[in-house]
């Protein structure tokens, strides 16, 4: 079972977050969420997120981002309150849950990158952000599990773990 695919991306965004603002590698990072979603989701993988973040980067290099907190934070705002077709996401449908795991992955990091990488231009050329001062997952009602996602703590220690 997979995540959906607005989960994957906020969790790629954090962990490209989190390696941009730490002294820790993107492997140890990505290994510490990656368990975490496993705890819900039982076949996401560290390097399928390792190398989303990576992508997020490099996207934001090419695009001359010098506000990169700025811009996933936005990201994961977007994603957290919006569908991919830019409708509200429910947060309390009367069927269904929107962190129901898929049984089949309908994205991949490429593609996934793509939605980002999009996002990044829409919100350089428009100058805006949608994103309210003050506003982070970790404070997030809708949503305990992304909540406690957010509230991870990685710490050097986790290397051990990791394997690398």
């Amino acid at each position: 079972m997979y995540a959906p695919e607005f989960v994957f991306s906020i969790t790629s965004a954090i962990v490209a977050e989190r390696y941009i603002s730490s002294n820790l590698e993107i492997g140890t990072v990505a290994y510490k969420f990656a368990t975490f979603l496993q705890t819900r989701y039982v076949n996401e993988n560290a390097e399928n997120i390792r190398t989303t973040a990576e992508a997020f980067m490099h996207s934001m290099l090419e695009a001359e981002i010098g506000n990169a907190d700025v811009i996933l934070q936005n990201y994961q705002y977007e994603k957290t309150l919006q569908r991919s077709n830019g409708k509200p996401r429910n947060w309390s449908p009367i069927f269904g849950d929107p962190l129901q795991s898929v049984k089949k992955r309908l994205y991949t990091p490429t593609a996934v990158n793509r939605d980002f990488k999009a996002f990044v231009y829409r919100a350089k050329q428009s100058g805006s952000y949608n994103c309210p001062t003050g506003w982070s997952l970790s404070n997030q009602k809708s949503s305990s599990f992304l909540k406690d996602m957010a509230n991870l703590e990685v710490s050097a220690f986790d290397i051990i773990t990791s394997g690398d």
